[in-house]
């Protein structure tokens, strides 16, 4: 009942939110977006929405306020923030102040060497939101002054991830219909008669190419619903056939980097296998490439296994923990979110951010390890930005702007040159 009555007061705020902004979203689709250089402290915007995690605002040094010890705990950088509810991309800086904006939904975003963005629109706002509802199907790239310079289209909903390829194409995720040669034949009497929603990871190119695909229903068995029985209560839309039956819910694709269990002779582990995690499996695959098949799996075990989890990706080489996978459990269940640190040959966890009710997202969010090992860590239903230390300590916070934020990101000073031109903290009052 408690996360019932949660949910139900989290949604009418959230559309209460939507229909207030949706008036000011820019209405054309083509052309140019508008993008702007600004310094904008973040204590001068919008803060009034409510956060789940419990923490008081004073309780932790909000970016702004960092001290110059302070300072020297963090990793620094610019962080790529997209809004839910505000038609903005944000990229702030460490004083948390806003530096340069896109005017645009975004469910994803990644910023590219070259200044550009990446781009799936359709947030949960956005898809409520002319023109982001019409674009849900669509891959975008914009240039730094938001013009767009590419896109490209696939008949249902590309969602949730969004990852650049160092060939420069693009690893995304694709809706789709269990096909009936599969719906029909269906043994698990509690999916026999359903309308299925199914999941495709795919890869285009600049050509817009589909270069490579793996569809769920191909490679897992569409009886199961994985660890988890399937639900023997479904809604009446779903048994009605007015709605879907949500199979697998996608929501993360990401390549391996190199590695060393691949040097050592693992196999499994090969730079370009593809992780993913199927939130209504609460499961994490990697999958060979070349050939589709399931290669490792992870439930786990700690404080009752994954619960619609979302987002996994593995550390990159020259990073603390180089090798291990990072996983972010919502706990979902438990009302409480985790980030799990997983030596995939062991399954045994290197390091976990458990902060009991002080961290809960029920859903999306992300992690990334940072090169000093700490842990920037997205609460996108905080909604709030954590840089955390091996030992927990939080040591950066950012509060979002708008109920929700969309997988924020940092990128480091040297990444890309527009950053030149930017301030990487606020100047310091007289005396710090």
């Amino acid at each position: 009942m408690k996360y019932k009555v949660k949910l139900f007061y989290e949604i009418l705020f959230f559309f209460a939110i939507a229909g207030a902004l949706s008036y000011f979203v820019q209405q054309g689709t083509e052309g140019s977006l508008t993008a702007s250089t600004r310094t904008t402290p973040q204590d001068e915007l919008l803060t009034s929405a409510p956060t789940q995690s419990g923490v008081t605002p004073e309780s932790i040094p909000d970016a702004h306020s960092l001290s110059p010890s302070q300072r020297d705990k963090v990793y620094p950088g610019f962080t790529l923030v997209p809004e839910v509810g505000s038609g903005l991309v944000r990229l702030v800086n460490m004083s948390g102040t806003t530096v340069h904006t896109w005017s645009m939904d975004a469910d994803r975003a990644r910023l590219l060497p070259n200044g550009h963005l990446a781009v799936l629109h359709g947030s949960k706002w956005g898809l409520t939101v002319q023109p982001w509802r019409d674009l849900q199907n669509v891959i975008r790239e914009y240039d730094w002054d938001g013009n767009l310079v590419w896109e490209f289209r696939l008949p249902g909903r590309i969602h949730h991830d969004l990852e650049v390829l160092p060939n420069g194409n693009f690893l995304s995720l694709h809706r789709l219909d269990l096909p009936l040669e599969y719906s029909t034949t269906l043994t698990n009497p509690r999916l026999q008669g359903l309308q299925i929603r199914s999941d495709e990871i795919f890869e285009v190119n600049r050509d817009k190419e589909i270069v490579w695909s793996w569809k769920a229903h191909e490679h897992l068995d569409p009886n199961s619903c994985g660890k988890s029985a399937c639900p023997k209560k479904l809604r009446k839309s779903i048994k009605n056939g007015k709605k879907p039956f949500d199979w697998t819910h996608t929501n993360t694709a990401s390549t391996l980097p190199e590695n060393k269990w691949y040097d050592q002779g693992d196999t499994r582990f090969q730079p370009g296998n593809i992780l993913t995690v199927v939130r209504n499996m609460s499961t994490v695959f990697l999958i060979e490439k070349d050939s589709g098949k399931v290669l490792w799996t992870y439930t786990g075990d700690y404080r009752g296994g994954l619960q619609y989890a979302h987002e996994a990706q593995m550390i990159e080489k020259g990073l603390p923990g180089a090798g291990n996978i990072l996983i972010f459990d919502n706990g979902t269940e438990r009302l409480e979110s985790l980030i799990l640190e997983v030596d995939p040959t062991t399954d045994e966890l290197a390091w976990v951010y458990d902060v009991g009710s002080k961290f809960y997202s029920r859903v999306q969010g992300a992690m990334q390890r940072l090169p000093n090992g700490n842990t920037l860590i997205s609460e996108d239903l905080g909604p709030r930005i954590l840089e955390v230390t091996p030992e927990k300590e939080t040591v950066w916070k950012y509060h979002g702007n708008t109920v929700r934020i969309a997988r924020a990101k940092r990128y480091f000073p040297d990444y890309c040159e527009q950053f030149q031109e930017l301030d990487l903290w606020d100047a310091l009052p007289e005396g710090s």
